[in-house]
């Protein structure tokens, strides 16, 4: 019998792609729902990433990310929901910005409450008994003012437009307690501070209040030591001490003064705050409207029932499928070789005898 010249190849295995490192994921390896919820196509962040493979040509450049590259990407940034300080929009850096100048307001406006609470600057307890009022609106609007900012902060760091819409809303009493702390200190002094401060004196201000101004200002009495004054070891009726009206009358002045030209001072930048909140709330992010498919457009079961039965009775109704009758007789050699591959050869036939064209050693190889 003879022998075959020709050796038998075999096809080569494909070489296995690169394994991803450990506690890495692939691209192929997430499912379908991973796809949906981390917003596929791909974000410009992993996109803009310098991956190997990139062309660089003259007047363009292309970048070509491998499946091992987006998972790696995706799996150290843990999925695309928070983006990078430097991908933030401009009007997200402006609400930023102007979240910030609110915390410095109430910031501010805290400290210097807390200060004149525990009596760490001087005449503290004089503003203490004569401004109580002014002191408690104060430290209302200042905590207010922080309160706004910390809702603010995580409606901006977590891109939630209905927390930011509760800011935009938080920022308008916030600015009615700014008003009424400057309105209130400014009616105070310039409208007879001298009279109300008498009215005080006589009515309002308690013996301790008293003693409390005298002891701070160096003063004994309102107008002399005869004039309803708080005795102590240092106020008495032969005191050398001058009254308190003088340096009541410009102490308040000057604190009030600077208690209201603050407080309207920061009405136009808590308007700003205002317009950046209402105008860049729905900004915040590159994406229209918040990713979620609407209500009206959700499927259910009934929805995919009635799709079942939908496509069931149509397939009723046209009845089952019949394969096209052949155009050619089956027996035609041509026609079989266009549509099913031929048998492979009997291993050890020599390659004369391999079927091919019909010749009598084939056949007479084949019948014995």
């Amino acid at each position: 019998m003879p022998s075959s010249s020709s050796t038998a190849t075999f096809p080569m295995r494909p070489k296995p792609p690169p394994k991803a490192p450990k506690g890495w994921t692939t691209f192929a390896s997430l499912s379908a729902g991973d796809r949906l919820t981390q917003k596929f196509p791909i974000s410009k962040t992993i996109r803009g990433l310098a991956l190997e493979g990139s062309q660089t040509c003259d007047a363009t450049r292309s970048v070509m990310a491998t499946p091992e590259s987006i998972g790696s990407s995706l799996e150290r940034s843990r999925g695309l929901g928070m983006d990078r300080p430097n991908r933030w929009t401009p009007h997200k850096w402006w609400l930023f910005l102007s979240v910030c100048t609110v915390f410095a307001s109430g910031a501010l406006g805290l400290v210097y409450a807390l200060l004149t609470w525990f009596k760490a600057w001087e005449h503290a307890d004089v503003f203490f008994v004569a401004d109580y009022d002014v002191l408690v609106l104060i430290t209302l609007a200042s905590s207010l003012l922080l309160f706004t900012f910390i809702v603010g902060m995580t409606g901006t760091i977590l891109n939630s437009r209905p927390i930011l819409a509760m800011y935009a809303l938080l920022l308008w009493p916030a600015f009615i307690a700014i008003l009424a702390v400057g309105y209130t200190s400014y009616k105070r002094s310039a409208f007879a501070l001298d009279r109300k401060l008498n009215l005080a004196w006589s009515k309002y201000y308690s013996a301790p209040g008293r003693l409390i101004v005298q002891d701070s200002l160096w003063c004994c009495g309102y107008n002399s030591p005869l004039h309803e004054a708080a005795a102590s070891g240092r106020c008495f009726a032969r005191a050398a001490l001058p009254g308190c009206k003088g340096k009541l009358l410009r102490f308040e002045r000057a604190v009030l003064q600077t208690v209201y030209t603050a407080a309207f001072g920061a009405v136009p930048l808590h308007i700003a705050n205002i317009v950046a909140a209402l105008l860049c709330a729905n900004h915040v992010t590159r994406t229209f409207g918040k990713g979620i498919t609407p209500r009206q457009y959700r499927l259910c079961g009934a929805d995919v029932q009635s799709d079942a039965e939908k496509i069931l009775g149509t397939m009723q109704t046209l009845g089952p499928v019949r394969p096209p009758a052949a155009s050619r007789p089956l027996s035609f050699v041509s026609y079989r070789e266009d549509r099913e591959d031929p048998p492979p050869p009997p291993l050890g036939i020599p390659a004369a005898l391999r079927p091919g064209i019909p010749s009598g050693l084939w056949r007479r190889h084949k019948h014995g």
